[in-house]
């Protein structure tokens, strides 16, 4: 029997595809386990169970004709709601229809819901739709990582030394950081007072002399983390993480960047090309971490102090009540 999914992932909504993917084929998707096939009915997204409820294969295996998504075994066609619309070889239409899915479009992605009645659609980081910013998505695949496990560590301000030494952190050589922490039912949000030249390459590179760092947690699966120079922001980096399953979790990574002298198509390349190290050192940790829970049959965590946001991810996801919170501390990173 499959473990329970937290009451809030299993009502909220996830992105499962950017919208330029949904095109003249069926995109077949997973998300908390259960397959999704996607696909364009006009102008609109549809979303579907991906089985064909009269003998059981996918409807990813067929094809999409006339904004109908057409089953490769016998031909039979669905429309956007799910509806049995024709069966090749008879005038007779059955009542049947395919298990439909909540669906939106927002921000250049394409939202699910597996609930019958899902939650409350999220806010979005306004930095996803600012047209005053060089933006862009970094479509990445999914791989072997824990949802919740993903989102921390993004967050996390402690491993960067040893997992991506001399590219985010300096392994050998740490400042005393002013840090001030606030949370409430929403989320929570770490800012690092860091008025000095960075010591890392990759940061000193984009950022110049760093102000602050903040990393900020919505909600159930959104994580961002956000820089400022002396004149103001420099980068910012949303990720929303999608659970296609109990240990395999697939990101949506949005760069933000103010307007400057350098092209938009450079930022990109250079962006991509320095993150590209950091996210396979991730992966690997967040792989061995899932594969270390599976042989233990269960997680077994404890909290540190640099462990700002682990608990609240946890009780969030949960359901469970996060009375606001403030306070303040100093690190060494």
């Amino acid at each position: 029997m499959s473990k329970p999914w937290p009451s809030a992932l299993a009502s909220g909504w996830h992105p499962l595809a950017y919208e330029a993917e949904l095109g003249s084929r069926p995109l077949a998707r997973s998300l908390m386990g259960v397959p999704i096939v996607l696909f364009r009915s006009g102008a609109e997204a549809a979303a579907l169970l991906d089985r064909c409820p009269h003998r059981n294969v996918p409807l990813s295996c067929g094809k999409v004709r006339e904004g109908r998504i057409h089953c490769a075994y016998h031909g039979w066609a669905f429309d956007a709601a799910g509806r049995c619309r024709q069966v090749p070889g008879t005038d007779a239409v059955p009542d049947v229809a395919a298990h439909r899915l909540s669906v939106r479009e927002v921000a250049g992605l394409v939202w699910c819901s597996l609930a019958e009645t899902p939650a409350a659609f999220p806010s979005l980081p306004p930095e996803l739709d600012d047209p005053d910013l060089h933006s862009f998505w970094w479509s990445l695949d999914a791989s072997r990582a824990r949802v919740l496990d993903a989102i921390e560590n993004l967050l996390d301000p402690a491993h960067p030394h040893f997992l991506h030494p001399y590219l985010v952190r300096r392994k050998d050589a740490r400042r005393e950081v002013r840090v001030c922490f606030t949370s409430d039912a929403r989320g929570g949000e770490a800012r690092y007072d860091e008025a000095q030249t960075r010591l890392a390459w990759l940061p000193r590179f984009f950022e110049g002399n760093r102000t602050t760092a903040v990393g900020r947690y919505l909600a159930p699966t959104i994580a961002q983390l956000a820089f400022e120079g002396a004149t103001g922001p420099t980068l910012t980096i949303t990720v929303v993480f999608t659970p296609e399953d109990q240990d395999r979790t697939r990101p949506f990574a949005h760069f933000a960047t103010p307007r400057g002298l350098l092209p938009e198509w450079l930022k990109r390349r250079l962006l991509i090309a320095f993150h590209a190290p950091v996210l396979r050192q991730d992966r690997a940790a967040l792989a061995l971490q899932a594969a270390t829970i599976e042989r233990f049959g269960e997680p077994d965590f404890h909290t540190g102090p640099l462990d700002l946001f682990g608990p609240l991810i946890w009780r969030l996801a949960n359901g469970l009540p996060s009375p606001p919170e403030k306070r303040q501390l100093q690190v060494w990173l």
